[in-house]
C-alpha cells in the first residue's frame, strides 16, 4: 500500500511539473510574440520618424513654394477675384479643421504603441497647410485693401480738386471786393467818406459788409481744401503689400511636434525587452567577433611562423652534447637490447622494486601500491634540497621514504590513471641520464650516496632558445630511476641515429649528440597532432627513452591549450 501511494505521488508530481512547464512555455511565449509584435511596430515606427523631418521640410517646400507661386499670380488681379480667392482659403482652412488633430495629442499615443505615425504626419502636415493657407489669406487681403484704396484715393483726388477750385473761386470774389473798396476809396474825397449821407459812404460801407462774408467763405473753402489734401496724402502714404514670403519659424512647433514623437517612440523602443536584453549583445558583438577570429586566426599565424621560419633555423643548428665523457649505459636497456628487441618495453602496469638494508626506496605517494610492513616509511619532502623549484613543479614533493632491515619487495603502480605504465632504469657508476623529472615517480639510492643531480644551462646556443629548452636536468648514477610512460616505456639505443617525436621523450644518455628536426608536415602540427620538433640522437653509446603516446588527453589542436600550454613551455624552458 505504501509502495502504491508513493507511486501515485510521484506520478502526480511529475505531471503536475510538466503541466506547469507547459503553462510557462505558453505564458513565455505569448510574451515573447506580444513583444516581438510591438519591437517590429516600434522599429517601422521609428524609421518613418527618423525621416519624418527630412520629408516634412521637402513637404513645407514644396508646399511654400505652390503657395507663393499662387499668390504672386493674383498681385494685378482684380477686386473681385481677389474676394473670390480669399472666400475659397477660408473654405478650405475650415474643412481642414474639421478633420485635423492637435499635434500634441498624438504624442502619447506612441509612447503606448499603434500604428499611428502616418497619422501623426498627416496632421503636422494639415497643420502646415493651415499655416500656409492662413499666411496667404493674408497677403491677399493685404492685395485687396491696397486695390480698394487705389479706387478711394482717386475719388479723394477728385473731391480735393473740386474744393481747390472753390476756394480758387471764394479768393476770387473777395479780391474782386476788396479791389472794388480800393478803387472807390481812391476816387472819392475824404470828407465823401465820411459822410454817412453820401452815395460814396454807403457804397464803401456795403463793401466792407461783404468783405467780412467773403473773407469767411474764402478760410472756409481753404481750410476743407486742407483736410481732403491731408487725406489724399495719407492714401498716398499707403501702400501695396510687400511680395509673399512664408515665415518658416511658425513650423518650429509641429517641427518640435515631430521630435516629441520621436523621442515618444524611441521611448517606447527602448522599454521593449527584446531590445533591453539583446542591446547588450550587439554592443559587444564587434569585440567577440574579434576576439573569436584572434583567438582562431593568430594561433594558426604563430604556427606558421613557428614552422616555416623558427623550426628551419633551429633544424640547421649543429647539436649538442650535454656531457660527453659521462658513460651512456643504462643496465635495463643494455639487458633488453641484448636480447634482441628492436623496441623493448621496459614497464608494465606494476614493477616490483627491491630494496635492502643499503638502499632507500622515494617514491610518490600515488604509485604506491604495496609495501612490506616491517619497512620504516617516512615523508621525503622534496627529492633534492638543492632544487627546490625543480622538485616542486615536477611533483617530487611530500615523497614517501621506505627503508627495510633487509631484502624487500615494494610494488610500484599508477594507483588513479589507468593509461599509465611504471619503468625502472638502473644506472650504474659514472652513467649520466639526461631526464624530465615530471616523468619521474620514484627514485631506488645508496642510503650512504643519494642520487646526484646537476643543472645544465646552454644560454649560449641559439638551438636552445629556439626550441625554448635552456636548462638540462642530469642525473647521476648509481641509482634506479622509476618513471612512467603512457602505456608504456620504451628504451631503444641512439648510436646509429634516431628520431623520435618530442613529445614523447623522457629522457636520453648525457653523452648523445642531441639536435632537433622540424615535423614531417604542417598540417599535422597545425591540428596539434604532432609537435613542432622531433628529437634526433646520435653518437653514444647511449639510449634515449621515450613512452608510447605522447601527453594523452592533451592535444593542442588548432589553436593550442592556452594557459596550460604557456604553462608548459615554462616547464620545458626551465627543463621540468
Amino acid at each position: 500500500m505504501k509502495a502504491l501511494l508513493a507511486d501515485v505521488f510521484h506520478w502526480v508530481l511529475r505531471n503536475s511539473i510538466t503541466f506547469l512547464t507547459i503553462v510557462l512555455i505558453l505564458v513565455l511565449a505569448t510574451f515573447v510574440q506580444k513583444e516581438v509584435k510591438e519591437l517590429s511596430a516600434a522599429m517601422t515606427d521609428q524609421a518613418t520618424l527618423s525621416g519624418g523631418a527630412d520629408e516634412f521640410r521637402r513637404y513645407i517646400d514644396a508646399k511654400e513654394k505652390e503657395t507663393t507661386d499662387r499668390a504672386m499670380q493674383f498681385e494685378k488681379e482684380s477686386v473681385a477675384r481677389l474676394k473670390s480667392r480669399i472666400e475659397a482659403i477660408e473654405r478650405r482652412i475650415q474643412e481642414t479643421r474639421a478633420t485635423q488633430k492637435s499635434p500634441a495629442s498624438q504624442v502619447l499615443p506612441l509612447l503606448t504603441g499603434g500604428n499611428v505615425v502616418g497619422g501623426f504626419l498627416d496632421v503636422l502636415k494639415a497643420d502646415a497647410e493651415i499655416k500656409l493657407l492662413q499666411q496667404e489669406k493674408a497677403y491677399l487681403e493685404g492685395l485687396l485693401s491696397a486695390a480698394e484704396n487705389v479706387g478711394r484715393r482717386g475719388d479723394a483726388e477728385q473731391e480735393m480738386e473740386r474744393r481747390r477750385q472753390l476756394h480758387v473761386a471764394a479768393y476770387a470774389v473777395l479780391m474782386k471786393n476788396e479791389s472794388g473798396q480800393a478803387a472807390l476809396i481812391d476816387c472819392c474825397s475824404f470828407s465823401a467818406r465820411l459822410n454817412p449821407w453820401s452815395s460814396d459812404y454807403v457804397r464803401l460801407a456795403s463793401l466792407k459788409a461783404a468783405n467780412v462774408e467773403l473773407r469767411a467763405a474764402n478760410l472756409a473753402a481753404y481750410e476743407s481744401y486742407l483736410r481732403q489734401s491731408r487725406v489724399v496724402a495719407f492714401m498716398q502714404k499707403l501702400k501695396a503689400p510687400v511680395p509673399f514670403n512664408a515665415a518658416r519659424e511658425q513650423f518650429a512647433d509641429s517641427l518640435d511636434a515631430l521630435e516629441q514623437g520621436r523621442r515618444a517612440v524611441d521611448q517606447r523602443y527602448g522599454r521593449n525587452w527584446l531590445i533591453k536584453f539583446s542591446t547588450p549583445v550587439f554592443e559587444v558583438l564587434p569585440t567577440a567577433i574579434g576576439v573569436l577570429l584572434a583567438v582562431i586566426f593568430v594561433p594558426v599565424g604563430i604556427k606558421a611562423f613557428f614552422y616555416f621560419v623558427i623550426a628551419p633555423i633551429a633544424s640547421r643548428r649543429p647539436a649538442i652534447c650535454i656531457l660527453p665523457l659521462a658513460s651512456g649505459v643504462i643496465e635495463s636497456g643494455t639487458r633488453e637490447l641484448a636480447n634482441g628487441g628492436e623496441r623493448p618495453q621496459i614497464s608494465a602496469v606494476a614493477v616490483s622494486v627491491s630494496i635492502d638494508e643499503h638502499h632507500e626506496l622515494l617514491v610518490h605517494p600515488e604509485y604506491l601500491q604495496s609495501s612490506p610492513v616491517r619497512g620504516i616509511k617516512d615523508t621525503k619532502w622534496l627529492l633534492d634540497w638543492s632544487f627546490p623549484m625543480s622538485s616542486l613543479v615536477s611533483g617530487m614533493v611530500t615523497l614517501t621514504r621506505i627503508r627495510a632491515g633487509g631484502p624487500e619487495t615494494v610494488t610500484v603502480s599508477a594507483t588513479k590513471d589507468p593509461f599509465i605504465e611504471i619503468g625502472v632504469l638502473s644506472l650504474p657508476e659514472g652513467s649520466v641520464v639526461i631526464l624530465q623529472p615530471h616523468c619521474l615517480v620514484g627514485v631506488v639510492q645508496r642510503r650512504d650516496s643519494p642520487l646526484g643531480i646537476s643543472s645544465h644551462w646552454r644560454l649560449g646556443s641559439l638551438n636552445a632558445w629556439l626550441t625554448f629548452q635552456l636548462r638540462y636536468l642530469a642525473f647521476h648514477g648509481p641509482a634506479e630511476m622509476i618513471v612512467k610512460g603512457c602505456r608504456g616505456v620504451r628504451i631503444e639505443r641512439g648510436d646509429s641515429g634516431r628520431s623520435i617525436n618530442q613529445a614523447a621523450t623522457i629522457g636520453f644518455s648525457a653523452n648523445l649528440s642531441y639536435s632537433t628536426s622540424r615535423c614531417e608536415t604542417f598540417v599535422s602540427y597545425l591540428l596539434g597532432k604532432q609537435e613542432l620538433f622531433n628529437d634526433n640522437f646520435s653518437g653514444g653509446p647511449g639510449f634515449y627513452i621515450y613512452e608510447e603516446m605522447p601527453h594523452f588527453g592533451k592535444k593542442a589542436g588548432i589553436t593550442g591549450r592556452g594557459l596550460e600550454g604557456i604553462a608548459d613551455s615554462l616547464l620545458k624552458v626551465l627543463g621540468v
